[in-house]
């Protein structure tokens, strides 16, 4: 009677055994997962690390950024922080897919998905554009300028012209006689035809 009593007792306590050991493994799955966004650096970013994963078969990882893949892996027992970062100039979405062996379907709630939103953390300063004066050169005119009315025309030439249309003669060149010995020929001229003259006519009268 007491073994059967004592059988009775092992089991039972085997039992309840097994059954904390199955609810320490399905509390044990512990993923950690968050984000974050570092004004000083420009970035924002995003960690996951997993302990308490079954070792018997590999579990997997699979991060998407932004709803494309960016990170994927498998692992045994548990996976050390990883880290991932993008400009904190925007908002970011960054996936995490945990898939643990021992629960392929999601139903036990060992396998999960972790899902993070970052905001813009970074302001960027508006852009200024400076645009440059334009100049435009008139190009170089091939035809000549006229003169404007206004200019001054040269006066037409001054020479006289002598009566019947022809030109003047010039004047006679300088001989080197004084005039003054010219003059006093002509009057010695004059007086003596005069004196010609007088003494003609006493000879008539006499």
């Amino acid at each position: 009677m007491a073994r059967r009593v004592l059988g009775a007792f092992a089991v039972t306590v085997t039992a309840a055994l097994a059954t904390l050991a199955l609810a320490g493994t399905a509390q044990a799955h512990t993923p950690v997962v968050n984000k974050g966004c570092d004004a000083k650096a420009g970035k924002s970013w995003f960690t996951v690390s997993l302990k308490d994963y079954g070792k018997d078969k590999d579990n997997t990882l699979v991060v998407k950024i932004d709803g494309v893949e960016a990170f994927k892996t498998t692992f045994k027992g548990k996976l050390e922080e990883q880290k991932w970062e993008r400009g904190g100039d925007a908002k970011h979405t960054y996936e995490a897919t945990i898939t643990a062996y021992d629960d392929p379907n999601f139903q036990k709630g060992w396998s999960k998905v972790e899902t993070r939103t970052t905001e813009e953390c970074v302001k960027t300063p508006p852009t200024t554009t400076t645009t440059k004066p334009t100049t435009t050169t008139k190009p170089a005119s091939s035809t000549p300028e006229v003169p404007s009315s206004s200019a001054e025309v040269p006066p037409p030439s001054t020479t006289p012209v002598a009566p019947g249309g022809s030109a003047p003669e010039p004047p006679l060149a300088a001989t080197g006689a004084s005039p003054l010995w010219l003059l006093l020929s002509g009057l010695g001229l004059v007086g003596a035809g005069a004196g010609t003259l007088l003494f003609l006519r006493r000879r008539q009268s006499a």
